[in-house]
């Protein structure tokens, strides 16, 4: 068996004119990665896929250094950076058992002939890429109870040697420890892969009752299909005007309405807000005559609120250096609590890219949740990059929408089966809340400058117009919950334990959203991922990790023995739910 690339080197070609090795493009290896990945002994676990993509990735970029415990746990398991303890939570030396049995018998089965192999080395979590020779297999994993007590004591020596240890040296020295602590963890994995593996056998998956589900028509829209020049439907539409004293972000225009009393230097016989009488709403900013530029900002607040459903317009967006077209939600309760306490939902929004802006430029749009603590430049943001050279300026349009259910926002471009984010309560710093489960109201705007674009200048189209071919909100249809299995674990007082849990769909339910509680509270339980998803699969799996020693505002919370109770519960996009509440017991610890 040839080792082809590892943490301890990869052969690199040189640049002959720097004298620099050039950086190798892992092209074999991304493609390896990429059918593990969708392989449905990998895909079928969110944790799996998060921890397998997160190492491979580090290591492709250069970083093999990075991969430790606590990055992994942080960054790709989604633990909390300031309460995370490796000593008392095992949820990566879990993982990275599961993965390695896995690829173990993915390598001996149909993968057999992949050219590459990727092994998950005991003692660390730098992945390799080794290409097998001719009749060679991999090497079997360790049994479970060995293995687990040596990552536990391996993973502390790689940290503080930092890779100068070998694993032989390593046993030698601390043999006997080795083997004490694998005859006492022994008993805890032959309890948890037996009920584990007879959960999955006793109870298989449930046939699909449809491939997917059907949206069915909206249940409120506007198509836009006016006269040119006809004003929005005042049923469905207001006006917000004033400019930045009002609305902040340092920004230029004024917005102005066609109806009632209006700013300075806005003309109610020139409206910045009207329909094409092609099947589009154009909002018009404009320089007037005086060097100031007047928008519009129209919203359904006063006249129509939303909680949850699939959202999206059909726009065209305008290009130039200090425009800032976007589509976007305000939590109705904005009178009364202010924002950020609010929440606002940015589903769309683009400026163009310069020196100053470090912006979007054409091709790119930005989605961005704001809340408390997480608000302005530290809202959670993301950018996604229209395909195949397109920009938001195209003349076919692009739709831009999100799938908003309890406790979980997704959004897609062009079609909602193009999720490119996905966010919900475990995405929050620390400190922060989610208020999104609660009416909010729809905006659209077409601002100019501000703090973020800068200004506009002399290459900015005068008048520019944004084009919104339709808005349209969808209700969420009812969607079976997923059946869900989970076989307690005995844990210690002081400790915690990791476990599995598996769920079962009854039908393609798209992403599910997943909680875990315990009572009383002097327990607590994380899980590796919140959401799961059944778009393409009918189960799925998530390590569950039960904690009986953390910290809280109120110091440190260590549960008592005695008798506990573990509510692990599936929501669907519709809302609707699934509980398991199972008893489990706290031993003392010895």
């Amino acid at each position: 068996m040839q080792l082809d690339a590892s943490c301890e080197g990869v052969e690199k070609h040189g640049d002959a004119a720097s004298g620099e090795p050039a950086r190798p493009d892992f092209k074999e290896e991304r493609e390896e990665l990429e059918r593990i990945l969708k392989h449905p002994e990998i895909s079928r676990s969110q944790s799996l896929v998060r921890f397998l993509s997160y190492i491979c990735n580090k290591y492709f970029d250069g970083e093999a250094d990075d991969i430790r415990e606590y990055s992994i746990a942080v960054e790709a398991l989604g633990r909390k950076e300031s309460s995370f303890d490796s000593h008392i939570d095992p949820i990566v030396r879990v993982t990275a058992r599961s993965l390695r049995k896995r690829l173990w018998n993915l390598y001996q089965a149909e993968g057999r002939s992949h050219p590459l192999q990727i092994v998950l080395p005991l003692g660390h979590y730098v992945p390799q890429f080794v290409r097998p020779e001719a009749g060679a297999q991999l090497p079997a994993p360790p049994e479970e109870a060995a293995l687990d007590a040596a990552e536990a004591e391996d993973a502390v020596a790689v940290e503080a040697a930092a890779g100068e240890r070998t694993e032989a040296g390593f046993f030698s020295r601390h043999r006997r420890g080795i083997l004490q602590l694998a005859l006492a963890l022994l008993v805890v994995p032959l309890i948890f892969f037996a009920g584990y593996f007879f959960g999955r056998r006793t109870e298989p998956p449930p046939q699909p009752v449809t491939r997917g589900f059907k949206w069915g028509d909206p249940v409120w829209s506007d198509e836009f299909d006016g006269s040119a020049g006809q004003l929005p439907d005042p049923s469905k539409w207001a006006y917000d005007t004033g400019n930045s004293s009002i609305w902040g972000n340092n920004e230029l225009e004024t917005y102005c309405s066609p109806r009632g009393a209006n700013p300075r230097g806005c003309d109610p016989h020139r409206p910045n807000a009207f329909q094409d009488g092609a099947g589009h709403l154009v909002l018009r900013a404009e320089k007037n005559a005086e060097g100031a530029w007047t928008s519009a900002r129209i919203t359904t607040r006063g006249l129509k609120n939303f909680q949850y459903g699939r959202i999206e317009a059909r726009m065209k967006l305008p290009v130039g250096t200090g425009l800032w077209p976007s589509f976007w939600m305000l939590g109705a309760n904005f009178p009364s609590v202010g924002w950020p306490a609010s929440g606002s939902v940015t589903i769309a929004e683009n400026i163009s890219l310069t020196l100053r802006s470090n912006g979007l430029g054409p091709t790119m749009i930005r989605s961005t949740l704001h809340g408390p603590r997480y608000f302005g430049a530290n809202g959670l943001w993301h950018d996604y990059k229209l395909p195949n050279g397109a920009r938001v300026d195209d003349g076919s349009f692009h739709t831009y929408g999100i799938i908003w259910s309890p406790g979980m926002m997704q959004f897609y471009v062009d079609d909602p089966a193009n999720i490119y984010l996905v966010q919900d309560a475990s995405d929050l710093p620390e400190g922060g809340e989610w208020v999104f489960d609660h009416p909010f109201y729809l905006v659209m705007n077409l601002a100019i400058g501000g703090d973020w674009p800068g200004s506009p200048n002399a290459t900015t189209p005068n008048p520019a117009e944004m084009l919104v071919d339709y808005v349209r909100v969808y209700k969420i249809p009812s969607i079976p919950t997923p059946a869900i299995q989970w076989q307690p674990v005995p844990v210690k007082a002081g400790s915690s334990v990791a476990s599995i849990i598996t769920l079962h769909a009854r039908s393609y339910a798209g992403r599910v959203h997943l909680a875990c509680s315990t009572e009383p509270a002097t327990t607590a339980c994380s899980l590796a991922t919140s959401v799961v998803d059944f778009s393409d699969t009918l189960s799925q799996e998530d390590s569950l990790t039960i904690s009986t020693d953390f910290f809280t505002d109120k110091g440190r919370v260590v549960a008592p023995p005695g008798r506990y109770k573990m509510t692990i519960t599936a929501t669907t996009l519709s809302g609707d739910h699934s509980q398991l509440i199972v008893p489990f017991e706290v031993h003392a610890s010895d």
